[in-house]
């Protein structure tokens, strides 16, 4: 039998918090989801191309430019 270790969660809200503050630095301009993963990796560690797909879903803090390419809202 192998043994594995529970899944850890996240706290709520660490990876839009991320997002945000990396897209704020970036000067609030549109970032591509690839560039956004990339810019907070070293903060949040690694996470599923789905959590960062639901955080962007937040339209009080993000905004769709396009397919795959957000920036904050305001």
């Amino acid at each position: 039998m192998v043994e594995t270790k529970p899944r850890q969660r996240r706290p709520h809200g660490e990876l839009k918090t991320a997002m945000r503050e990396y897209l704020v630095a970036n000067g609030g301009g549109p970032a591509s989801i690839a560039e956004i993963k990339a810019g907070v990796k070293d903060q949040v560690g690694e996470a599923p191309d789905s959590s960062y797909r639901s955080a962007l879903q937040d339209e009080r803090v993000f905004e769709r430019v396009q397919r795959g390419v957000f920036k904050l809202r305001g």
